[in-house]
């Protein structure tokens, strides 16, 4: 039986994209403390802390599906930049629909973002938390929610989603909307 929490990124990652469950819970494991901590650095009343690591684990997600070890960068800096990048336009996109008064707005600069240590029961939190989503994605999604949320969170535009599945924009969109309203309700 192998010892996946001993494993390398880059192992997780052949495994990943070969759909083994138990590297996705590993690697969602092992990156849900960072999530968390670029989410920590944000605080709004406009956002939740948990929608923005619940967009951080999609940018891991499409970390996993983007990333090419002959870039030069390691896993962990790609993802990085991945999770960062989608709390960003979550926070973007939340300003842009114009639900934020202008005088409430945030400025999305690079200081919201800079991780600070955890402690141990931090880490340990995390873990768990991280495991949670792993099992929320498999056993809370419907089949459909799920295969749209995974091909979403891997960059597949809605068109494509639809072409795909037979579903509609709208059908694709309103997937989307219950897979992430179920990761935020098992979540809280």
């Amino acid at each position: 039986m192998a010892d996946y929490l001993s494993f390398s990124d880059l192992t997780l990652l052949e495994r990943c994209r070969a759909d083994d469950e138990k590297a996705w819970n590993t690697l969602f494991e092992r990156y849900l403390p960072m999530a968390q901590k670029l989410a920590s650095r944000v605080r709004h009343e406009y956002l939740e802390g948990q929608d923005l690591v619940a967009e951080g684990m999609i940018g891991l997600l499409s970390a996993v599906d983007r990333y090419r070890d002959t870039e030069g960068t390691t896993f962990s800096t790609f993802a990085y930049a991945c999770m960062q990048n989608r709390m960003r336009n979550a926070l973007r996109s939340v300003q842009a629909k114009g639900q934020i008064p202008p005088s409430k707005r945030i400025s999305i600069e690079e200081s919201y973002f800079q991780p600070e240590p955890s402690s141990v029961e931090e880490t340990l939190l995390s873990e768990q938390e991280a495991k949670r989503i792993g099992e929320i994605v498999d056993t809370a999604l419907s089949e459909r929610e799920r295969d749209v949320f995974l091909a979403f969170v891997h960059g597949d535009s809605y068109s494509g989603i639809s072409a795909r599945t037979g579903l509609s924009r709208k059908g694709v969109d309103a997937a989307l909307q219950r897979a992430r309203k179920k990761l935020r309700e098992q979540l809280s």
